[in-house]
């Protein structure tokens, strides 16, 4: 919709489109972005707001909603920061490591940290473990009015290969 009114948005569109589509094309290629000039309000942060990019690649399958980027513990989110000049915030470090030190180190870096660890820097959730963290936040979202928690299934094909003995294992 936003192309509509937007030549240089409508033409950006057009060059993404040239690329494949699956995981592997889209895990190799260039990380670009449009930046549409409009600000999201951050959902937990009052007054503070987010810039709204259309980038190329964001997995197809991954959801139906718009991706609230976290560049400090996503690879592809930190290549698109750092290309665009975002800004990287830590929000997961290790357990038991300094919170401080490791925010410091991982805001510097061009490595994300994925694993595991204890949410930092982020208001009402900061000293929980990742997974009560993300019920914390839909908890919230919810009672703000401003999302809903769901469950999504990702099915995906699975090979069924006769056996050379057994036969079919289904």
């Amino acid at each position: 919709k936003l192309a509509e009114g937007n030549a240089k948005l409508a033409d950006f569109l057009a060059e993404c489109a040239k690329v494949g589509t699956s995981t592997a094309a889209i895990e190799t290629a260039e990380k670009l972005g449009f930046d549409t000039g409009l600000k999201a309000e951050h959902p937990f942060i009052a007054g503070a707001t987010v810039p709204v990019y259309v980038a190329n690649f964001v997995l197809m399958a991954y959801g139906t909603g718009a991706i609230f980027g976290c560049p400090g513990h996503d690879e592809r989110d930190m290549e698109f920061a750092r290309k665009y000049g975002l800004a990287v915030k830590c929000v997961v470090a290790p357990e038991g490591e300094n919170a401080a030190a490791f925010t410091k180190t991982l805001e510097a870096d061009n490595e994300a940290f994925t694993g595991d660890g204890v949410i930092v820097n982020s208001q009402f959730l900061n000293g929980l473990k990742v997974d009560s963290a993300k019920r914390a936040a839909i908890e919230k979202l919810e009672s703000l009015g401003r999302g809903k928690g769901t469950v999504q299934y990702r099915l995906r094909d699975w090979g069924v290969s006769r056996q050379r003995y057994w036969g079919c294992p289904i």
